[in-house]
């Protein structure tokens, strides 16, 4: 299969500086079924080559963050030569007409995090995980409870085949009907929008003041396009399969909810649940993260038991919990955790795989290390926080901020769905650099590698976002993500086989482990100081805020895959893999 999809890509050659023919690097035999599979866009003429995906993604990053030409030269010799890749998301929708419409800025971007705090809320992440987002949704009390009480029970039915209208004479927007006797029928519109507003349309009309008991809702899937139907904006494909069972699924939660307030696993339930229908133009499934409060007995036990054995020996998932799959849960804990919580959140970690916890005040504090610069005033920082008193701290200490600013730097704890970034109502876009493309001892070209990666996040900085919460995070703390895969590859290559036995004992701190780990601490910071150089510079150029946080370590997996690094900062965990491409 991998040599039936084989794919030739351009190359310079450092000497000649001439263009050179070579293939996806040997040591990635995944690469060529991945990168169609993932990143290569269908046209009337097939599947894009690599080179055409570079063509286009340079294009739209050159134009989008108004690059000089010695910019977007960097940025082609960097990309093509697999040295530094945008995002993946980027790779796939990157320089397509689709993505110049502002209402489709969001599937630019990685990750998400969002404050469920209204029913507007829920349909914003729908509408991201369709977009190929990954969606962080922080459910602590302060937010949820800030939603209606449940007042109606709705009574379900579906109506229409899907399909059955044709692509002419669809609805692309979502209809709702209201009839006398309680009667609502909504018309699910044929397009992403379509389907969220259906979806958010739902979860309204369990509170709407206008009906008193009981709603009928009919449902109507006529205009719904069938299974395998081009997506002529996104790409890919529709895939509306598990589209019926949404509204009976979540009519089935808001009635259990009747005459009071959502609690967090509902409500997270409800997210899930739109989260299972979505599967990204059939390339990327939804990825979540939900963030509990740490008292939340609901939530801290929301996974347990969810594989249960029947009588005939099988086992089998609860299925009125199936959905909860569909995301990593973490609880937030406002006091630095004791050594005892520690323990137990690794052992239910351990035996159930779930069970992570957070210490808020250590990701605000990092989420502010633009006000503390040093680890005097953020041990200061910590105990007012563990107190109760960090807004006050804020206020006295930087006087000339805003209160809005400081609610939402202390709200800055929300987390993308692998939980390398944090935030309050955020997008976050992230770089990779391919650290086993690089010769550890050609500093020039790692620098121009980070170099490469810093301006294709900070061009995405000039997004204006159409809704009001996601702009105002981006104008009050604007994020990018420089990461890097294969790290342990390039440690391998910098400092031999002595350093691979001495990582083989664990890494002991003796004298020469000392000497290596200072050596892997040169590399880390010079890579960091390059891209906050390069952002900074960047975004002073362009009249942007600059971000407080531009680098990350993040989780790699897919795009790892194109020129087989070990994934991020880890090993290789085998000689060889089974990949379910």
């Amino acid at each position: 299969m991998v040599r039936e999809l084989e794919r030739e890509r351009l190359k310079s050659n450092s000497t000649t500086g001439q263009s050179e023919i070579v293939d996806f690097p040997a040591t990635a035999p995944a690469a060529n079924p991945v990168f169609f599979r993932t990143y290569s866009r269908r046209t009337i003429n097939g599947r894009e080559t690599w080179e055409q995906v570079c063509d286009r993604t340079i294009r739209g990053l050159s134009s989008l963050g108004k690059l000089t030409q010695e910019e977007t030269n960097l940025l082609e010799r960097m990309i093509r030569q697999l040295k530094s890749l945008p995002s993946g998301r980027w790779l796939w929708v990157g320089g397509t007409e689709w993505l110049n419409n502002p209402e489709n800025f969001s599937g630019a971007y990685n990750c998400t995090s969002t404050n469920v705090l209204d029913w507007c809320s829920f349909g914003l992440m729908m509408e991201l995980a369709m977009m190929g987002c990954g969606t962080g949704a922080v459910l602590e009390p302060k937010y949820i409870n800030q939603l209606p009480s449940i007042r109606n029970h709705l009574n379900v039915n579906l109506q229409g085949e899907i399909g059955s209208i044709t692509s002419q004479q669809r609805l692309e927007e979502t209809e709702v009907h209201i009839k006398e006797g309680n009667q609502v029928t909504i018309y699910v519109g044929d397009s992403r929008q379509g389907w969220v507003q259906s979806y958010q349309a739902l979860l309204e009309l369990s509170t709407d003041e206008q009906f008193a008991g009981e709603v009928n809702v009919s449902i109507d899937l006529s205009n719904v396009r069938p299974v395998g139907e081009p997506l002529k904006g996104f790409g890919g494909v529709a895939n509306p399969v598990k589209l019926p069972e949404l509204y009976q699924r979540c009519a089935s939660i808001l009635n259990q909810a009747l005459g009071r307030q959502l609690n967090s696993v509902e409500c997270c339930l409800l997210i899930d649940e739109a989260a299972v229908v979505v599967v990204a133009g059939n390339v990327r499934r939804s990825a979540g993260m939900r963030q509990f409060a740490a008292d939340d007995e609901r939530g801290a036990t929301a996974k347990d038991n969810l594989w249960q054995q029947g009588e005939d020996g099988n086992w089998r998932i609860d299925p009125q919990r199936d959905a909860l799959r569909m995301a990593n849960h973490t609880r937030i804990f406002h006091h630095k955790p004791s050594k005892e919580e520690c323990i137990a959140a690794v052992r239910k970690q351990y035996y159930s795989g779930e069970g992570a916890i957070m210490w808020a005040g250590e990701a605000v504090a990092r989420a502010n290390c633009d006000l503390l610069p040093t680890q005097a005033l953020k041990v200061e920082f910590l105990q007012s926080y563990e107190q109760g008193q960090a807004k006050q701290w804020l206020a006295a200490n930087y006087p000339h901020l805003a209160t809005d600013e400081i609610e939402h730097r202390l709200a800055r704890l929300g987390l993308n769905p692998c939980g390398e970034i944090i935030g309050s109502n955020f997008h976050c876009n992230l770089a990779e650099i391919h650290l086993n493309q690089i010769d550890p001892h050609n500093y020039q070209e790692q620098e121009a590698a980070f170099r490469a990666g810093a301006l294709s996040v900070a061009a995405l900085l000039n997004h204006q976002f159409i809704e009001e919460r996601y702009q105002k995070s981006r104008e009050l703390d604007p994020i990018v993500g420089v990461s890097f895969t294969g790290l342990f590859d390039f440690f391998v290559h910098a400092f031999g086989i002595d350093w691979l036995r001495w990582w083989s004992k664990g890494r002991p701190e003796t004298m020469t482990g000392l000497e290596f780990k200072q050596k892997e601490q040169e590399y880390l910071t010079r890579w960091r100081q390059i891209v906050e150089q390069v952002v900074g510079d960047y975004c002073d150029r362009h009249g942007i805020k600059r971000p407080n946080r531009c680098t990350t370590v993040q989780p790699s997996g897919t795009k790892s895959l194109l020129t087989g690094a070990s994934s991020g900062w880890h090993p290789p965990k085998s000689v060889r893999f089974v990949r379910r491409v």
